[in-house]
């Protein structure tokens, strides 16, 4: 494998060096402008306590910080774990914020701990999509929202050739995840793409 392929193979799992590199462009450029767009489709309040699942650099959980009392992130890349707890150490400190490394299809908290679920730039990834999305299910309280944000369409030429160059990366459309979600039981699913570039939202609610 080129070295070019072990960098863009780390968007999937960041590991050593090329990983802490990955970790830390998440944080940054581009992503940044996704999360707020991502955002703009999710309503929390202060009261809240909320969970973004594939965390990466732990900038987006420090976005819910800024939204909410608690909020918790997890990944399974243990380089993105780390670069998760140095940024959000003050709250970590402050008993608002937990890291965990885990795997999406089984999550270490209780039935309906959360009022919102988020998952940026990371679907793309799940193994046995299904069972993790039955996940985001079953700790979401009743009527929270899980909420998906993607650079992809799911058909865009880009993403596309990204798709064969990652290992283990599965591109979806709007239609594709909302199905996924009505078969986990979430109801209210709605889809959102951005007028300018292949960026695609779905949110939806556990009834």
């Amino acid at each position: 494998m080129s070295l070019m392929s072990k960098f863009f193979n780390n968007t999937r799992k960041p590991e050593g060096f090329l990983g802490k590199i990955m970790v830390n462009g998440m944080n940054s450029g581009g992503h940044s402008t996704l999360a707020e767009w991502g955002f703009s489709f999710v309503d929390i309040n202060r009261n809240d306590t909320a969970l973004d699942c594939g965390c990466g650099g732990g900038a987006n959980v420090k976005r819910l910080l800024s939204k909410c009392d608690k909020a918790y992130g997890i990944d399974y890349s243990e380089v993105s774990v780390a670069k998760s707890k140095e940024v959000n150490a003050a709250d970590i400190a402050k008993g608002r914020c937990e890291i965990y490394q885990c795997d999406v299809r089984s999550l270490p908290f209780d039935n309906d701990s959360f009022n919102a679920v988020t998952a940026f730039e990371t679907v793309y990834f799940w193994q046995e999509i299904d069972k993790a999305f039955a996940e985001m299910f079953r700790v979401l309280r009743k009527g929270g929202t899980f909420a998906i944000t993607n650079e992809s369409t799911g058909t865009d030429k880009t993403s596309v050739k990204f798709s064969q160059i990652i290992d283990g990366m599965n591109l979806y459309t709007g239609d594709d995840l909302k199905k996924l979600l009505e078969n986990a039981g979430f109801t209210d699913i709605e889809i959102h793409q951005h007028g300018d570039k292949p960026w695609l939202n779905v949110t939806a609610k556990k009834a």
